[in-house]
């Protein structure tokens, strides 16, 4: 009688344990097939931001050159990194009147926290020979919708 209520007790706990261990697969197979199914919809937002990050950083490079751009090409320079240009206006004549520190932006996209610090040290030297500006780009996608 023992060794049947022993016997009892490993075929219910192994008949327990076997019942988890469906109930954690099964789970398992559920999330890998949400995983799975949305495997596409995750590739095109990562394409989507590796777009839209490649077409900033030619904004950036071609900005001086495009209409609306407030300085000469020629006295652009490219940094990039904490900020896009360092313009000396007035360089062409060989006579400097301002620098200026200019960061461009396409679409909706804002200045960062350090250029932010960067904006406000520039800003509290309080001179109209020392400036930090945003130039702001839309895109042809940003155009076509505002008209």
């Amino acid at each position: 009688m023992v060794e049947l209520t022993t016997f009892s007790l490993v075929i219910v706990f192994s008949l327990v344990f076997f019942l988890f261990w469906i109930f954690y697969k099964l789970g398992e197979w559920r999330k890998e097939a949400e995983w799975q199914h949305q495997v596409p919809s995750l590739r095109s937002d990562i394409a989507d931001k590796q777009r839209s990050g490649i077409k900033g950083n030619v904004a950036e490079m071609f900005a001086p050159y495009l209409p609306g751009f407030p300085f000469k090409a020629s006295e652009c320079k490219f940094i990039g990194n904490p900020i896009d240009y360092v313009v000396f206006e007035g360089l062409d004549e060989r006579q400097i009147k301002c620098i200026h520190f200019i960061d461009v932006k396409t679409d909706k996209s804002e200045l960062k926290p350090h250029q932010k610090q960067i904006k406000e040290l520039v800003s509290s030297l309080q001179s109209p020979h020392i400036t930090f500006e945003t130039f702001h780009l839309e895109t042809t996608a940003q155009q076509k919708n505002t008209t």
